[in-house]
Protein backbone atom coordinates (compact mmCIF):
# COMPACT_ATOMS: atom_id res chain seq x y z
CA UNK A 1 0.00 0.00 0.00
CA UNK A 2 1.40 3.51 -0.90
CA UNK A 3 1.94 5.30 2.24
CA UNK A 4 -0.05 8.12 0.85
CA UNK A 5 -3.19 6.16 0.19
CA UNK A 6 -2.70 5.42 3.83
CA UNK A 7 -2.86 9.21 4.88
CA UNK A 8 -5.85 9.52 2.72
CA UNK A 9 -7.59 6.55 4.18
CA UNK A 10 -6.89 7.58 8.16
CA UNK A 11 -7.86 11.67 6.37
CA UNK A 12 -11.65 10.15 5.15
CA UNK A 13 -11.31 7.74 8.82
CA UNK A 14 -10.53 11.05 10.81
CA UNK A 15 -13.57 13.08 8.92
CA UNK A 16 -16.44 10.80 9.02
CA UNK A 17 -15.72 8.72 12.03
CA UNK A 18 -16.87 11.26 14.86
CA UNK A 19 -20.38 11.51 13.57
CA UNK A 20 -21.14 8.08 14.27
CA UNK A 21 -20.01 7.89 18.21
CA UNK A 22 -22.36 5.96 20.37
CA UNK A 23 -22.87 4.55 23.78
CA UNK A 24 -19.63 3.35 24.90
CA UNK A 25 -17.86 3.87 22.13
CA UNK A 26 -15.91 7.19 21.53
CA UNK A 27 -14.30 8.96 18.55
CA UNK A 28 -10.97 7.72 18.64
CA UNK A 29 -12.63 3.87 18.57
CA UNK A 30 -14.19 4.71 16.06
CA UNK A 31 -11.30 6.57 14.06
CA UNK A 32 -9.75 2.87 14.66
CA UNK A 33 -12.21 1.24 13.55
CA UNK A 34 -12.48 3.03 10.35
CA UNK A 35 -9.03 2.68 9.21
CA UNK A 36 -9.23 -0.59 9.57
CA UNK A 37 -12.75 -0.49 7.07
CA UNK A 38 -10.34 2.03 4.72
CA UNK A 39 -8.18 -0.70 4.71
CA UNK A 40 -9.99 -3.72 4.23
CA UNK A 41 -11.55 -2.34 1.32
CA UNK A 42 -8.20 -0.56 -0.51
CA UNK A 43 -7.49 -3.89 -2.84
CA UNK A 44 -10.82 -3.46 -4.28
CA UNK A 45 -10.13 -0.34 -5.15
CA UNK A 46 -9.57 0.04 -9.04
CA UNK A 47 -7.60 2.94 -9.20
CA UNK A 48 -9.58 5.00 -11.85
CA UNK A 49 -11.52 6.50 -9.52
CA UNK A 50 -10.47 9.16 -6.78
CA UNK A 51 -9.60 7.11 -3.18
CA UNK A 52 -11.15 9.55 -1.09
CA UNK A 53 -14.59 9.14 -2.77
CA UNK A 54 -14.08 5.47 -3.47
CA UNK A 55 -12.95 5.08 1.02
CA UNK A 56 -15.59 7.58 1.98
CA UNK A 57 -18.36 6.08 0.62
CA UNK A 58 -17.48 2.94 2.16
CA UNK A 59 -16.42 4.02 5.26
CA UNK A 60 -19.52 5.80 5.91
CA UNK A 61 -21.70 2.45 5.12
CA UNK A 62 -19.56 0.45 7.49
CA UNK A 63 -20.19 2.53 10.05
CA UNK A 64 -23.59 2.72 9.84
CA UNK A 65 -23.63 -0.83 10.07
CA UNK A 66 -21.47 -0.89 12.96
CA UNK A 67 -23.13 1.21 14.70
CA UNK A 68 -26.39 0.08 13.89
CA UNK A 69 -25.45 -3.50 15.38
CA UNK A 70 -23.86 -2.69 18.01
CA UNK A 71 -25.94 0.21 19.73
CA UNK A 72 -28.48 -0.25 22.37
CA UNK A 73 -29.95 3.16 23.79
CA UNK A 74 -31.44 3.31 27.02
CA UNK A 75 -32.67 6.72 29.45
CA UNK A 76 -30.46 9.56 29.62
CA UNK A 77 -30.93 9.01 33.06
CA UNK A 78 -29.52 5.23 33.17
CA UNK A 79 -25.58 4.65 34.63
CA UNK A 80 -22.70 4.06 32.10
CA UNK A 81 -23.09 0.94 34.17
CA UNK A 82 -26.44 0.38 33.49
CA UNK A 83 -25.99 1.12 29.84
CA UNK A 84 -22.77 -0.95 29.07
CA UNK A 85 -24.80 -4.28 30.48
CA UNK A 86 -27.87 -3.28 28.35
CA UNK A 87 -25.26 -3.06 25.23
CA UNK A 88 -23.48 -6.82 26.58
CA UNK A 89 -27.29 -8.15 26.45
CA UNK A 90 -28.11 -6.77 23.63
CA UNK A 91 -24.74 -8.28 21.85
CA UNK A 92 -26.01 -11.66 23.14
CA UNK A 93 -29.23 -11.70 22.22
CA UNK A 94 -27.69 -11.02 18.48
CA UNK A 95 -25.74 -14.24 18.52
CA UNK A 96 -26.49 -17.27 17.43
CA UNK A 97 -27.00 -20.16 19.81
CA UNK A 98 -26.10 -23.50 19.43
CA UNK A 99 -28.37 -26.21 18.87
CA UNK A 100 -26.75 -29.13 20.91
CA UNK A 101 -29.37 -28.86 23.55
CA UNK A 102 -32.56 -28.65 21.44
CA UNK A 103 -34.56 -31.93 22.52
CA UNK A 104 -36.18 -32.12 19.08
CA UNK A 105 -33.32 -32.85 16.93
CA UNK A 106 -30.87 -35.70 16.22
CA UNK A 107 -31.81 -37.72 19.11
CA UNK A 108 -35.30 -38.66 17.57
CA UNK A 109 -34.01 -38.52 13.86
CA UNK A 110 -31.20 -40.90 14.08
CA UNK A 111 -30.80 -42.67 11.10
CA UNK A 112 -30.08 -41.90 7.52
CA UNK A 113 -33.55 -42.81 5.90
CA UNK A 114 -35.00 -40.35 8.08
CA UNK A 115 -32.79 -37.93 7.37
CA UNK A 116 -33.03 -38.70 3.23
CA UNK A 117 -36.76 -38.95 3.80
CA UNK A 118 -36.46 -35.23 5.89
CA UNK A 119 -34.20 -33.72 3.11
CA UNK A 120 -36.32 -34.35 0.17
CA UNK A 121 -40.11 -33.45 1.80
CA UNK A 122 -38.16 -29.89 4.09
CA UNK A 123 -38.98 -26.98 1.62
CA UNK A 124 -36.08 -26.22 -0.45
CA UNK A 125 -35.32 -23.00 1.78
CA UNK A 126 -34.85 -24.73 4.75
CA UNK A 127 -32.84 -27.71 3.44
CA UNK A 128 -29.40 -25.98 4.14
CA UNK A 129 -30.22 -24.52 7.67
CA UNK A 130 -31.48 -28.30 8.67
CA UNK A 131 -27.70 -29.63 7.32
CA UNK A 132 -26.23 -26.78 9.23
CA UNK A 133 -28.12 -27.89 12.29
CA UNK A 134 -27.50 -31.86 11.38
CA UNK A 135 -23.36 -30.78 11.63
CA UNK A 136 -23.90 -28.81 14.66
CA UNK A 137 -23.46 -25.31 12.84
CA UNK A 138 -25.18 -22.61 14.45
CA UNK A 139 -27.37 -20.37 13.30
CA UNK A 140 -30.24 -17.91 14.12
CA UNK A 141 -33.14 -18.85 16.67
CA UNK A 142 -35.57 -17.76 14.39
CA UNK A 143 -34.01 -20.05 10.90
CA UNK A 144 -33.87 -22.99 14.43
CA UNK A 145 -37.80 -22.51 14.84
CA UNK A 146 -38.68 -22.34 11.05
CA UNK A 147 -36.51 -25.89 10.53
CA UNK A 148 -38.44 -27.21 13.92
CA UNK A 149 -41.88 -26.14 12.66
CA UNK A 150 -41.36 -27.55 9.24
CA UNK A 151 -39.92 -31.16 10.61
CA UNK A 152 -42.48 -31.19 13.21
CA UNK A 153 -45.27 -31.10 10.76
CA UNK A 154 -43.76 -33.20 8.46
CA UNK A 155 -42.88 -35.87 11.15
CA UNK A 156 -47.08 -35.24 12.50
CA UNK A 157 -44.99 -34.34 16.07
CA UNK A 158 -47.52 -31.96 18.07
CA UNK A 159 -44.32 -30.77 20.43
Amino acid sequence: MNPEHLKIIQKVAETIAPRYTFGYLGKEDLIQEAIIFGIEVYDKWDGHRPLENFVSVHISNRLKNFKRDNYFRLGLEDSPQKRQQANDTKKKLMSAGPIKNDPLFFESIDNADEISFLLETLPPFLRNDFLRMANNVTITKKRREAVYEAVKEILGEDG
